[in-house]
């Protein structure tokens, strides 16, 4: 369970209950070079995983998987234009999409690109949902909205991380225990993510229980909005730390544990403050640091950005905003309601 940072949820509600009630548009924040030896390709695909789309992709344009790149994964219960990179020769023309690629996937566009897409190469994602069914009055759905828009959410890592009634953190668990190369390396990076998500939750839950997931301790590590530095609390004076946070400009941090974290600027104190929250998970910081993952910091809180909504029903309600990379919409949601979704 996560602490809630807005009061308990409003009412119930039905998230996708058809792909068309869950749409997202992966955004890269960046233009195609329109020239080198790889195609940008941006596909809107359902009914299918990223990894099921790059197979099909690959298989398209006669090139090797590997090959491929791709910025995110999405959700095979949705419907996503995402991007793709498959690498094409300098000396050919630029080939026309090819048609029925897949039951469930179409080509966009396609562009010339000098570099192969990596995973975490984009800006965010738009999201637009439909809640069906919700029990909550319009009044008291309103006003937090306004609080979210105004304020936004704790950062969670959402529940597909950690998979269908928990089997990757528990798959994660079990490899802690074992020979790391029983894994092969292809596979370890989710378990890896797994148990840092774990442990960056337990952090979060924690502060939003004590009221401080939106605002600077005094040895808190801070982030820039959208951005990967870092800088202690202690360099701004009280007032401008508190305006910047309100301006969502900058947010507290918590751990993605792992080896050499003190190379991120995490004081003593930080560190063993987090230590004490992390001690029902500390085989996962263990484990992690004993299979060499660098550590890394998260934010604590994202900004919901450009947040509209509207009621197309008397239980119905629409909701479009902006997320920067690696955080979930489902987190926004649980500000609202209790939510079910199929499986």
């Amino acid at each position: 369970m996560t602490e809630k940072a807005w009061g308990e949820p409003l009412g119930t509600g039905l998230l996708a209950r058809e792909p068309e009630d869950f749409v997202v548009h992966e955004q890269l924040g960046f233009n195609a070079d329109n020239d080198g030896p790889h195609l940008l390709i941006q596909i809107e695909k359902s009914g299918l995983t990223t990894l099921e789309a790059l197979r099909a992709i690959a298989k398209a344009w006669g090139v090797r998987e590997r090959e491929c790149g791709y910025a995110g994964r999405k959700d095979r219960w949705a419907v996503t234009t995402q991007w793709f990179t498959v690498p094409w020769p300098v000396n050919q023309p630029l080939p026309e999409a090819p048609s029925d690629i897949a039951t469930g996937l179409s080509v966009l566009q396609v562009a010339r690109h000098r570099r192969k897409l990596k995973v975490g190469s984009l800006a965010g994602n738009r999201f637009r949902l439909r809640l069906r069914e919700v029990s909550a009055s319009a009044q008291s759905m309103n006003q937090r909205l306004a609080q979210i828009a105004t304020y936004g959410v704790p950062n969670y890592f959402g529940p597909q991380r950690f998979g269908r009634n928990g089997r990757n953190l528990k798959d994660a668990v079990a490899w802690l225990v074992a020979d790391p190369k029983s894994v092969p390396p292809a596979g370890r990076g989710m378990l890896i993510s797994t148990l840092r998500s774990a442990c960056f939750n337990q952090v979060l839950c924690a502060r939003v229980k004590d009221g401080s997931w939106a605002s600077a301790l005094s040895d808190d590590l801070m982030g820039l909005d959208g951005r990967e530095s870092l800088f202690p609390a202690s360099r701004e004076t009280p007032a401008r730390l508190r305006w910047r946070i309100a301006a969502q400009q900058i947010h507290p941090t918590g751990p993605l544990p792992g080896s050499h974290h003190e190379k991120l600027g995490v004081t003593p104190a930080l560190s063993q403050r987090e230590a004490e929250i992390l001690k029902p998970v500390a085989n996962y910081v263990t484990g992690l640091t004993e299979r060499r993952v660098e550590a890394a910091r998260r934010p604590l809180r994202v900004a919901v950005g450009a947040l509209g909504w509207h009621q197309s029903d008397s239980k119905t309600w629409m909701l479009d905003f902006y997320l920067r990379r690696g955080s979930y919409a489902t987190s926004v949601v649980a500000e609202l309601i209790d939510w079910s979704a199929p499986q």
